[in-house]
């Protein structure tokens, strides 16, 4: 295919080229003409200061090389496995604090704030490691010079040398948490006649899948199953992704819930430790009626791609369902049920197992112990009333003192 070609008149065609011979002259009587400057190319911003330490860095003696390694192994080798914390939490710790004695080259015990600023610095503007990473590296070094500074054997040992274990990082020199300046992002949150009616609803779109998209129906069973399981037991995200059909055992107290009166699950560890076993009881009994149902009608739907897999809730490919794809499904129970996906996530489900039983009265102390909760301030974190459920509390009260009042 040829272009096409548009030629125009004479009178309009622009003049021939000719080679180039340096600027035109000026028109006669025409005024002084100026001259175009060559553009100055900006100058190159300077580069940042390298932060270096204010002191050179020295060679420890062989008495400082061994008390040193001491400390190290006290935390390391002593403290933190005692404490359960992961191997790998363990090892990116010890591999900060030598990067620190390495580029600042004094002991632990001769260590200062102005040492701990300037490595701080020379993280973010020589290395180029990430604010997150930064805030971890700070952390390994403030919870070991806390330990330190704290062991009075260690310390008497430092001070034999004439130094001193410091705390030298604290919450003014340290990279601050993404999560302290984030605006905090509101959730709805369900009552329990809410989410029972998100059931009944779940339970039409099953039945109109049943007539009009049948390959729809195995996983919108599955996933009524699922969370409900999610929000009777109160679990994490993580601890019902792990959920394996032996999780599940008899409770002797509570023989109307067969054999899942417990939930046994590795939740979430504190301070670097790994995942913790704990046991959830169960406190509603249609849950015994839910599994049921489910490991003899809806599982079987979802035959495994290992015959041996033991996970509780299965892909369509047979194997488990992921978090991703959990989170994902939850997104659509929420759009068929007409409500805001953007607002409830999976961990709400354990939100609204807190608030609940605090509705029906259930003892702080019973629901911290059973969702799992180090302290009672984050179960009433957790603790979500709806407005309704405030004007009928606050109208009982007043009805109460009012019937309780002697007649004057």
């Amino acid at each position: 295919m040829t272009a096409r070609i548009y030629r125009l008149p004479g009178a309009l065609a622009p003049p021939p080229l000719a080679p180039s011979l340096g600027p035109a002259p000026p028109p006669a009587g025409a005024g002084p003409v100026a001259v175009p400057q060559p553009r100055r190319k900006p100058k190159p911003a300077p580069p940042p200061a390298v932060p270096t330490p204010s002191r050179p860095p020295r060679e420890l003696t062989e008495q400082e090389q061994v008390l040193q390694e001491r400390m190290l192994r006290s935390y390391y080798e002593g403290r933190r496995p005692a404490k359960n914390h992961a191997k790998s939490s363990i090892h990116s710790d010890q591999i900060a604090v030598r990067q620190l004695l390495t580029f600042i080259g004094q002991p632990l015990w001769e260590l200062t704030e102005d040492d701990f600023e300037v490595w701080s610095a020379h993280l973010g503007l020589t290395q180029g490691d990430a604010p997150g990473t930064q805030r971890r590296k700070q952390t390994a070094v403030a919870t070991l010079m806390r330990y330190l500074s704290r062991n009075l054997a260690l310390q008497n040992e430092a001070r034999a040398l004439g130094g001193e274990l410091r705390e030298i990082a604290h919450s003014e020199n340290r990279v601050i948490h993404t999560t302290d300046l984030a605006p905090k992002r509101r959730r709805r949150y369900l009552s329990a006649v809410e989410f029972q009616e998100v059931i009944q609803v779940l339970d039409a779109a099953i039945e109109l899948a049943i007539r009009s998209k049948p390959r729809c129906v195995r996983a919108l069973l599955r996933d009524k199953a699922m969370f409900i399981t999610y929000y009777v037991y109160g679990l994490r995200m993580s601890e019902g992704h792990g959920l394996n059909l032996t999780s599940f055992r008899a409770n002797p107290d509570i023989r109307e819930l067969g054999r899942f009166g417990f939930a046994d699950v590795y939740g979430k560890g504190s301070n670097g430790s790994g995942p913790r076993f704990r046991s959830v009881p169960a406190v509603n009994p249609a849950i015994r009626e839910v599994l049921e149902w489910y490991l003899d009608v809806v599982r079987p739907m979802f035959p495994p791609l290992d015959p041996e897999e033991p996970a509780m809730w299965l892909s369509e490919q047979g194997t488990r369902l992921s978090r991703s794809e959990i989170a994902a499904r939850f997104k659509h129970l929420l759009r068929v049920c007409d409500i805001d996906p953007s607002s409830l996530s999976p961990h709400g489900l354990r939100h609204m197992s807190v608030s609940h039983e605090a509705e029906a009265d259930v003892p702080l102390h019973f629901t911290q112990l059973r969702h799992g909760h180090a302290n009672a301030a984050t179960t009433q974190v957790y603790t979500h009333f709806p407005e309704t459920f405030i004007r009928d509390r606050a109208r009982q009260l007043v009805k109460q003192q009012l019937q309780n009042k002697e007649p004057t």
